[in-house]
């Protein structure tokens, strides 16, 4: 079988495509150039010319074919542009969604299609096929599981598609590209957004928005408690950096990027036992049934919370069985049941 794999210059797609050729498929290597790499905001992380060169040698040494694709284009305006947007919308942000929709999953595997090929990625994640149907899955290494990025994914996309690593541990993908003598074997891992290599993202936002006016910190009632420096330096359920002195420690409850207002209050208030999901995707195609509990997680890092979906006229609406704090607008419900991922869409 002729795979494309996706090659970042990390360990984990290194190793997929060791596992691979080990195999006996034709295995084909492709890195994406998603940014310019010049003047105050250049990438880093996963798609640095240094990465570039990594996934190269890595190529060289496994004795496969290497190509370098322009991607600078879709990824500006899919995933750059949106995330700088949602920041001064007041909304937080999760780009690797987008650019796994946009440009992995989708810029990529079109041109794997028509070579006749699958595409092949580095994610923690597994896929299952079951009477022609396909289930998204969590990875075996929990600590590493990816799949929460990867909602958007159909049918159409998870038939074409192979995650190598997803059965296996971080320390057994090491072991599999120190067995391959591959020269990111020892590679740390990049936890930054790529574009954002120093995490500062306020100040990314103004690189390429520009200078963003200021405004006040208030509580619920109205009262003042201090200034800020715009609303895309905060986000829902934030404790630290608030600048603010009160005599009970205090949270961001929302952001009104209209009246550049930032509304803080004590922790109970950021409790939320339901919020609507916008662009409801479900990776069978159809919703899950409104009387079912699904596990949900409003964020990556998050450990997931009892949920029903409900559909509201043209509204779909998420129930919590129990309240939860920081239900970030921008950011992603992701629901599960058991190790399967149904689907998810962006918090409102």
């Amino acid at each position: 079988m002729r795979v494309v794999v996706a090659m970042s210059g990390g360990v984990d797609s290194s190793a997929a495509a060791a596992l691979l050729k080990e195999q006996g498929h034709e295995v084909i290597g492709i890195t994406l150039r998603v940014w310019s790499y010049e003047g105050a905001a250049k990438c880093g992380s996963c798609c640095s010319p240094e990465d570039i060169d990594d996934a190269r040698a890595v190529a060289q040494k496994l004795g496969i074919p290497f190509y370098v694709a322009n991607a600078e284009e879709i990824f500006k305006e899919r995933v750059v542009n949106p995330f700088v947007q949602s920041y001064l919308a007041g909304r937080t942000p999760i780009p690797c969604v987008g650019c796994n929709k946009d440009v992995k999953f989708d810029f990529l595997l079109k041109r794997a299609r028509q070579i006749g090929a699958k595409l092949a990625t580095g994610h923690y994640a597994r896929i299952e096929e079951e009477g022609g149907r396909y289930r998204l899955c969590r990875a075996v290494d929990a600590a590493k599981d990816q799949s929460y990025f990867l909602f958007t994914l159909g049918q159409a996309a998870l038939r074409d598609l192979i995650f190598p690593v997803g059965g296996l541990t971080k320390a057994e993908v090491r072991a599999v590209a120190e067995r391959y003598e591959l020269p990111t074997s020892q590679k740390p891992e990049s936890m930054e957004i790529c574009f954002v290599p120093d995490g500062d993202y306020a100040r990314f936002v103004e690189k390429v928005a520009g200078p963003q006016p200021g405004g006040e910190i208030v509580t619920r009632d109205g009262q003042v408690v201090g200034h800020h420096p715009g609303v895309h330096h905060f986000t829902v359920g934030q404790r630290k950096g608030l600048g603010v002195s009160f005599p009970l420690p205090l949270y961001v409850q929302r952001l009104e990027p209209e009246t550049r207002r930032v509304v803080v209050g004590p922790a109970e208030e950021t409790l939320r036992d339901s919020f609507t999901l916008l662009q409801p995707h479900w990776v069978d195609e159809v919703p899950p049934p409104e009387d079912q509990v699904l596990h949900v997680k409003i964020r990556h890092r998050h450990g997931g919370a009892k949920a029903q979906v409900i559909r509201d006229g043209e509204r779909t609406r998420v129930k919590l069985v129990e309240p939860a704090r920081a239900v970030a607008p921008g950011q992603a419900a992701v629901f599960y049941d058991g190790d399967r991922v149904l689907g998810g869409g962006w918090i409102s």
